[in-house]
């Protein structure tokens, strides 16, 4: 089974519709529902979606957001490692480190999905915007059908 990590701000763009980045973040939930990939979001990215929903759409619709991630997803946890490797690293963005240690976490992860690939320089896995995963994704299925 193929393996993702999916950074906090592809789930707020899917739950907040916003545009243009909605229609490739929808597309790593329709693929995750047929059981085609596992999705891999952190601990702490369910607590700053519903911080964020809740302040832009309100509380039931953050509630919503956050049970749809746990049924799609799976929760990668935040423990003492992975905050000691995250505040001893050279990431620039502390809530980027954790993201990164967790992703690690994760056997045989194939890339992590962000908007924000500047603040994954260091990474060890390779990092995509999520539009350049689903043209890759499209170029080799063209490839090897």
């Amino acid at each position: 089974m193929r393996n993702l990590f999916i950074d906090t701000n592809v789930l707020i763009d899917l739950v907040i519709d916003k545009e243009p980045f909605v229609t490739y973040a929808r597309e790593f939930f329709l693929i995750a529902e047929k059981k085609s990939i596992v999705l891999n979001i952190s601990a702490i990215s369910y607590n700053n979606v519903y911080y964020i929903i809740k302040k832009r759409l309100g509380r039931k619709k953050a509630k919503t957001a956050i049970t749809l991630f746990w049924n799609i997803t799976k929760c990668i946890p935040v423990d003492d490692k992975i905050i000691d490797q995250a505040m001893t690293s050279q990431f620039p963005d502390f809530e980027d480190a954790i993201q990164y240690y967790c992703a690690l976490q994760i056997p045989k992860c194939e890339a992590i999905i962000t908007r924000n690939i500047k603040d994954f320089k260091l990474s060890a896995i390779p990092v995509m915007y999520p539009e350049s995963f689903w043209v890759n994704e499209v170029n080799i299925n063209h490839i090897f059908n």
